[in-house]
């Protein structure tokens, strides 16, 4: 009968072979893993974004970043803790895409931003789903409507947490504002009901998110969201996998 001693020289073995193959496949991993440069980190950022084609039916307007945005960006930042969107490698836009029958109905877009590691990007996720994240995010998009929005507007916002569904990603949030603007006519003030939102996921170096915008009181379509979601997720995976 074998030895209690030699059965354990065997599993000792045995354990030491598999830890063994579990480290030559990550060192394999880690040598196929891609770093996305400066140079490249622009195409890699276009490569992921949504585009026309996506969505049937649907017209685009061309939507650039602008320097206002990454001053929001920056102060959205040193709000919650995260990375300044000024230190990113990359930052791009889609277009705006709205249905041609009704385009002030709905309002569709993606964005992404690269930036020099996945530990930056691991840093932002964190701070965007912090409980004080999402009350940064709050108020910035409060701000923002404030600044846009005709003088005597009105500006309520709620912000919540939905079930991601950006399924195959490193991590991933899922946000919803229901914004309520009183608008000013003459001597009425009329209501109007505002649902956006926010799918992110990080894959990376890459963050990216859907930004999907419902007025008249409707919530966005659910299927809609996951349909692009799971799109562009595999864009993340081909251009910064």
């Amino acid at each position: 009968m074998e030895s209690s001693r030699r059965r354990a020289t065997r599993r000792a073995i045995a354990v030491a072979a598999a830890l063994s193959a579990l480290a030559a496949a990550a060192a394999v991993a880690d040598a196929a893993a891609r770093t996305i440069t400066r140079s490249q980190a622009p195409a890699a950022a276009a490569a992921i974004s949504l585009r026309l084609s996506d969505l049937a039916g649907f017209t685009g307007q061309v939507n650039p970043v602008t320097a206002q945005e990454r001053q929001q960006g920056d102060q959205l930042a040193a709000c919650d803790g995260g990375v300044p969107e000024s230190g990113a490698l990359a930052l791009g836009q889609s277009s705006d895409f709205s249905p041609k029958t009704d385009p002030s109905s709905l309002t569709v877009s993606s964005s992404t931003e690269i930036l020099a590691s996945a530990a930056l990007v691991a840093k932002d996720l964190a701070a965007v789903e912090s409980q004080h994240g999402l009350a940064c995010l709050g108020n910035e998009l409060k701000a923002a409507l404030s600044s846009s929005l005709a003088k005597g507007t009105t500006v309520s916002l709620q912000g919540t947490r939905l079930p991601s569904v950006a399924s195959g990603a490193d991590g991933s949030f899922a946000l919803r504002f229901a914004a309520t603007l009183g608008v000013k006519q003459g001597s009425k003030t009329v209501k109007v009901t505002v649902n956006s939102d926010a799918i992110g996921f990080t894959y990376g170096q890459a963050e990216v998110e859907l930004n999907v915008i419902a007025t008249g009181g409707a919530e966005p379509s659910a299927s809609l969201e996951r349909r692009l979601a799971a799109l562009l997720v595999a864009r993340a995976k081909s251009a910064a996998g």
